[in-house]
Order: structure tokens, then C-alpha cells, then sequence
């Protein structure tokens, strides 16, 4: 069984969003991340799903599914960054709208690490490990 399962290559967190356009708007016009997909049509108004994504071959990706006031729950996830981009993305989102719940700040278990919080009140972190070196870099970052 092992075996099998050292062929797993991604992990998609699915969060839960009030309004799809509007998680579209914070996603990709705040933060920079890119639409995947979006269903069931192109058109954002009516989606009741979409897929952003950051990093080479999508590498940090998220779907968000349409739900009900009354059924929804916030979900959290974290994103690793480069060793140099980490600090330079909290620095731009400082001058930006957006909710930072957790400053950027070095943490006892060997990350550095803020997290900030969407409208709907999901929580994502973004991290760099302190030692043992983080695969981004300069000669990784794709314009």
C-alpha cells in the first residue's frame, strides 16, 4: 500500500465561500492567485464553484464551493513560499485590504509564518521553514 501512495503529488483544500465572485475578487485581485476554473459556467455572477491556484504547475491550489449562510464553516490551510518571497509578500499585503490575523514572526517549531483571513473567514498561513533551505527562489518565481 505504501507503495501506492508514494505516487501522491498535490493536496487541494476545498473551503466553503458565501459568494464566489466575491472570493474571486479578494483571491485574485488582492492576492494575486489565478483562476483555475470556474463552474458551471464562465461567467462569475453565476458560479457556484472555482479553483484558484499560485506556484509552477499550480502547485498551491484551493477550490471553493458555494454554500448557505446557515451551513457554512471556515476552513484554514497553509502555504509555503520562498525563503526571500515570504517576507516580501507580507510587506505588500500590509498595504493592502486585508486581514492579517497573525503577524509575520519566527516560530519555536521552525517556521517563520503570518496568516491572514479571507471575507468568508478562512484562515490561510503562509510559511518558510527556517533551516534545511525552502525550494523557492529567485530562480523559481515565474512572472
Amino acid at each position: 500500500m505504501a507503495q501506492l501512495l508514494s505516487s501522491a503529488w498535490k493536496i487541494i483544500p476545498k473551503f466553503q465561500s458565501l459568494s464566489i465572485s466575491a472570493t474571486i475578487d479578494f483571491y485574485v485581485k488582492t492576492l494575486g492567485f489565478i483562476i483555475g476554473g470556474l463552474h458551471p459556467s464562465d461567467d462569475v455572477s453565476e458560479a457556484t464553484f472555482c479553483s484558484i491556484f499560485i506556484g509552477k504547475k499550480a502547485e498551491a491550489n484551493i477550490y471553493f464551493s458555494k454554500c448557505e449562510s446557515d451551513q457554512f464553516h471556515p476552513r484554514e490551510a497553509m502555504i509555503a513560499l520562498g525563503t526571500k518571497q515570504l517576507d516580501e509578500f507580507y510587506e505588500e499585503l500590509k498595504g493592502k485590504d486585508v486581514e492579517i490575523v497573525e503577524p509575520i514572526e519566527d516560530q519555536e517549531w521552525g517556521y517563520r509564518q503570518f496568516a491572514i483571513r479571507d471575507n468568508d473567514g478562512n484562515v490561510i498561513t503562509f510559511f518558510k521553514f527556517l533551516e534545511g533551505g525552502n525550494p523557492g527562489n529567485e530562480a523559481d518565481i515565474v512572472d
